[in-house]
């Protein structure tokens, strides 16, 4: 995994992005451990650097699943054969690469021994722990911080908020059934998410099938590949260190 690539990935994608807001979101994503912090504790992409390939992987995985439609300008999700839903590009690359934001200040490091096969002795080893520094939930504290910084759309909201799904509580459950037949933008972001991490991913690094990004969906780093216009530079000089959280929020 070739971080500064992804870095370099990461920012011309959002560098797209044209609202009010995204110089400070950047300027928080900068300031923070999102660019070297894990994915997970063990279950995928447990390296560092892991949260910045997962955000990728649900970008290229969200984008494969939906259909680009070269007249309208948006994509397509497309349900048997009929369109359920058009979102906008802009949508498409803000849901995915922000919907694990509150992932940031979460992680931290401890050891521990574990027996060396190789050598049969015994050593301490590294290993991530939950050090959650905002204990806000994951889905809504992912929309939270966002709209500290920077606008979404009712759709980008309800798609992040919910992009867990279902995990067997009654009453979030029938919120988030209800949020997918209402925006299906939640219903694919939640697919591509389960895409990224369950086929995507391995414990340390994507699987060998997804070790480079199809140029299908990542549009080889240089253009759009809805659009085929070539990526806005991003404004790097306006994306100064933000703290966390707004003051009094």
């Amino acid at each position: 995994m070739d971080r500064q690539a992804l870095i370099t990935r990461f920012e011309a994608e959002l560098g797209r992005v044209n609202r009010p807001g995204i110089d400070k979101l950047m300027g928080y994503i900068r300031g923070s451990d999102f660019y070297t912090a894990p994915a997970s504790t063990k279950f995928h992409l447990s390296c560092e650097g892991g949260l910045l390939q997962h955000s990728l992987n649900v970008l290229d995985a969200l984008r494969g699943l939906l259909v680009f439609n070269p007249i309208t300008g948006v994509y397509e999700y497309q349900v048997a054969g009929k369109v359920a839903a058009e979102i906008p590009a802009e949508s498409v690359t803000v849901a995915a690469l922000l919907h694990d934001i509150c992932k940031t200040y979460f992680y931290g490091t401890s050891t521990r021994n574990q027996k060396n096969d190789a050598t049969g002795k015994w050593e301490k080893v590294p290993y991530y722990t939950v050090e959650d520094k905002m204990p806000l939930g994951h889905g809504p504290k992912s929309a939270m911080i966002v709209k500290q910084y920077m606008e979404l759309t009712t759709p980008e909201m309800y798609a992040i908020w919910w992009h867990m799904g279902f995990n067997g509580n009654y009453e979030n459950d029938t919120a988030a059934g209800a949020s997918f037949e209402k925006y299906p933008l939640a219903l694919a972001l939640y697919t591509a998410d389960m895409m990224a991490s369950r086929l995507m991913e391995g414990e340390k690094q994507n699987k060998a099938l997804f070790a480079e990004p199809s140029p299908a969906t990542a549009g080889e780093f240089g253009e759009d590949p809805g659009t085929g216009e070539p990526d806005a530079p991003p404004p790097a000089a306006e994306w100064q260190e933000a703290p966390p959280l707004k003051e009094g929020a």
